[in-house]
């Protein structure tokens, strides 16, 4: 084999030593690039399965939110609902109690009776509290109130009526309080009103707000 030959046979060892290494990188390199590939395409999928789970579960949060803020919403319009009745019926009240304090002759008779309830709970000497419009009325009973009295607990008690008059918030009625101040018992109509609607409020609720109830 001549020199030459000999040259050429290297040359192309080599070539083909270093086309080898070449397709031996580029597998390599493809290999490695699927690998890459494939753990970002994995990467992708996990973060987009995590976002997807982290919208459902917010939506799933919202959905609840939303529907307890409806819940609420219903309820307190339900409740203002209610407060608006319960305001219409008390006015009501107050208007069937004005129409009987401008009944000379029934007012009367619920001032005499006031008055007795009163005396009873004080049980002393005692100053009456009255509107003004209702001095006179009041000021003619003192002499059967106090005869009344004597009658009822065996013993005597002075009843006077105070200068210091009730408003008309009072919407009539007394104030019957012991002369030393201790003992106040409050008959006025408001807080009489007031007093039944707080004692009677779960019955009154029950049948007006419960569907069941028949009246």
């Amino acid at each position: 084999m001549s020199e030459a030959r000999q040259i050429q046979s290297m040359i192309d060892f080599i070539e083909r030593e270093a086309q080898e290494k070449v397709e031996e990188l580029e597998a390599a390199a493809q290999e490695e690039y699927d690998v890459e590939k494939m753990r970002l395409v994995e990467a992708e999928k996990t973060k987009i399965r995590a976002n997807t789970e982290k919208k459902k579960k917010q939506a799933e949060v919202d959905r609840r939110v939303g529907r307890a803020n409806y819940s609420k919403e219903q309820r307190m319009r339900v409740m203002e609902e209610r407060a608006k009745i319960m305001e219409k019926l008390h006015e009501e009240t107050r208007k069937r109690v004005s129409a009987i304090v401008a009944n000379g002759s029934a007012y009367e008779k619920l001032l005499k009776d006031l008055l007795y309830q009163s005396l009873l709970s004080i049980r002393s000497d005692s100053v009456v509290h009255v509107r003004q419009e209702d001095e006179k009325k009041v000021s003619a009973l003192l002499g059967e109130l106090q005869r009344w009295y004597k009658e009822k607990t065996g013993t005597e008690a002075t009843v006077s009526v105070s200068k210091e008059y009730l408003n008309e918030d009072s919407w009539g009625g007394v104030v019957v309080v012991s002369t030393d101040g201790r003992i106040v018992c409050n008959n006025t109509l408001s807080y009489r009103t007031k007093s039944s609607f707080e004692e009677q409020l779960p019955t009154i609720r029950y049948y007006l707000f419960n569907a069941e109830s028949t009246i």
